[in-house]
């Protein structure tokens, strides 16, 4: 695990959500009337606009990447390495000395950036590979992967579609 990809990774998940779409909103519209009715708000409108604006486009972020750092570097589950092995019937994940098997019709979503791609079992919980770590053989693993669950379908992210046969 890299911390670029786990930061994605928690960056996506909070701003792919209703939540953090209207909470994104949110701090956009203050910015913009701020902006636009900067000459007639007073200075403790000022304030609560430029607060609330740079709450959810700056400051959470920033939360996030340092909460990201911390557990990243805290995590006794990020310091031992996993390999993942792809194969017909799945995917043997193995971290130590625990292996397990994850079948195809387990995979309920996959979701890629630029730094990872992550493998979802449900709503919550993903696997989360580096792209980094793929190698050369990148392109032929996410086309496998995504080949490979096509017949589950699982929700893909628009990035991961040109991978689909047939489109």
């Amino acid at each position: 695990m890299t911390y670029k990809a786990l930061l994605s990774y928690v960056l996506n998940t909070n701003y792919q959500s209703v939540a953090g779409i209207v909470s994104l909103g949110l701090s956009f519209v203050s910015l913009i009337v701020l902006i636009l009715y900067w000459g007639q708000l007073s200075g403790k409108s000022k304030a609560i606009l430029l607060c609330v604006g740079l709450l959810f486009t700056v400051i959470n972020p920033l939360l996030l990447a340092f909460r990201t750092f911390k557990q990243f570097k805290l995590s006794p589950s990020y310091k031992k390495p996993i390999s993942y092995l792809f194969h017909d019937d799945g995917i043997d994940i193995t971290q130590a000395d625990q292996t397990m098997t994850l079948t195809w019709d387990r995979i309920v979503r996959l979701l890629m950036t630029n730094q990872m791609i992550a493998i979802y079992t449900n709503r919550i919980h993903a696997f989360v590979i580096p792209l980094s770590e793929l190698g050369d053989d990148r392109s032929k693993i996410i086309a496998s992967l995504v080949q490979f669950t096509a017949q589950y379908g699982p929700r893909l992210s628009r990035n991961l579609k040109v991978y689909q046969t047939g489109k």
